[in-house]
Formats: structure tokens, sequence, C-alpha cells
């Protein structure tokens, strides 16, 4: 069994750092998305955002789970299980293989068939 370095401990927190960038970076690009196209709703808003941190994550080959999720979208309070809380969520695969815009597109497309 391998001991934890120091060595460890920064590849480690240079990983994490490096998910966060892309995080941002992407959750910026999708709020600008919804701008340019007029999408201002709140909740498609959300959807798009929580999606792309799920697909960042996807991308990346590391999972999420739904406390990662809400921490990152800045929700303070939410209603779930205990059960729920720990889940890892995961894209389809026909998702996670569509670039970043082509999965708002899909997502927004989505969410408007199921309201009509």
């Amino acid at each position: 069994m391998k001991y934890w370095s120091r060595e460890d401990t920064k590849e480690w927190i240079n990983q994490l750092e490096h998910r966060i960038d892309d995080i941002d970076y992407y959750l910026d690009r999708t709020l600008a998305w919804c701008d340019e196209y007029g999408i201002d709703n709140q909740r498609v808003v959300f959807m798009c955002s929580f999606l792309t941190c799920i697909w960042v994550s996807q991308v990346r080959g590391e999972p999420i789970s739904f406390i990662e999720l809400m921490e990152m979208l800045g929700v303070e309070q939410w209603e779930t299980s205990n059960d729920n809380e720990d889940k890892v969520y995961e894209l389809d695969e026909c998702f996670v293989n569509l670039d970043h815009y082509e999965l708002l597109e899909q997502a927004v497309d989505r969410l408007r068939d199921s309201e009509d």
C-alpha cells in the first residue's frame, strides 16, 4: 500500500483547481449563451447550468454528486432525502458526446417540449 505523499496532495489540489476553473468557464459560457438567445426563464437557465456542471465533470472523467452540484450553483437550501444527497449524476452517453452548445440546445428544446 502506497502512502499519501505531499506530492499527491499537491496533485490533488491542482486537479481540483482545474476542475473548478473548467466548471466556472463553462458556467460563464452557459449564462452568455442563454443571454444571447434571450433565455431568461430562471428555471431553464438553472437547468442549463446544472447540466453544464455534470457535462464538464463527465468530460473530465470525474463523478459529481448532488451536494457538489448545489454548492457549485450557489443553492444554499434544497429539499431532498439523505439518499439523494450522495447520488452521483451522469448524463447519457449521447449527451456527453455533444459539444457544450449542442448540449444546451438539446436541453432547452427538451424543456420547451415538456412545457407544451
